[in-house]
């Protein structure tokens, strides 16, 4: 009888860890559905942010450092978050984005790229503008679907659409690293 009784003791100790086992196994095995889950969230809290959608064919980082950005003040000759300006905001983009070197002036920017249409844009182009001066005295760099991220010298980093009024008045070109 003991025997017997130690034999169906054994054999529930074995089913319990075999039952265990399996059981810490299917836990350990992870669905990817959560990181998935997270992109979406960040691609949902980045589009709330920018006003417009940004979806997975967009360059999340371009979008989530513009975003990061949103708000920061102007300062002429400004190149951090205490302060910033058109040029340098956009070589900063450009740099931190798409590991790519910009002068330091609209003016030269504008020199240092191939010029392109304004029909030809795409995500990340450079957009110009000579506003109260003869050469391009600001610039931006171009998201999608007419808009873009520059710096206003009254509400700091901000996003337009190229077909406001005011943008379109002083728009002198656009190009393409």
């Amino acid at each position: 009888m003991h025997a017997l009784l130690r034999f169906v003791v054994f054999c529930l100790l074995i089913t319990s860890l075999a039952f265990a086992s399996c059981k810490s196994k299917k836990n350990a095995v992870k669905n990817p559905a959560p990181k998935e889950e997270a992109k979406r969230k960040d691609y949902s809290e980045i589009s709330k942010r920018l006003n417009f959608e940004v979806t997975r064919g967009d360059n999340i980082r371009l979008y989530s450092y513009v975003a990061d950005w949103l708000g920061t003040r102007h300062k002429t000759g400004g190149c951090d978050k205490s302060g910033i300006d058109c040029s340098c905001f956009i070589r900063m983009v450009s740099e931190n984005v798409y590991h790519a070197k910009l002068a330091r002036t609209a003016a030269d920017m504008q020199k240092q790229v191939k010029n392109i249409d304004k029909d030809e844009l795409h995500e990340g182009d450079l957009v110009f503008f000579n506003i109260k001066s003869s050469k391009p005295s600001h610039v931006g760099i171009y998201l999608k679907k007419g808009w873009f991220a520059h710096v206003s010298t009254s509400k700091g980093v901000m996003i337009n659409n190229l077909s406001e009024a005011y943008y379109d008045k002083y728009f002198s070109g656009a190009g393409r690293n």
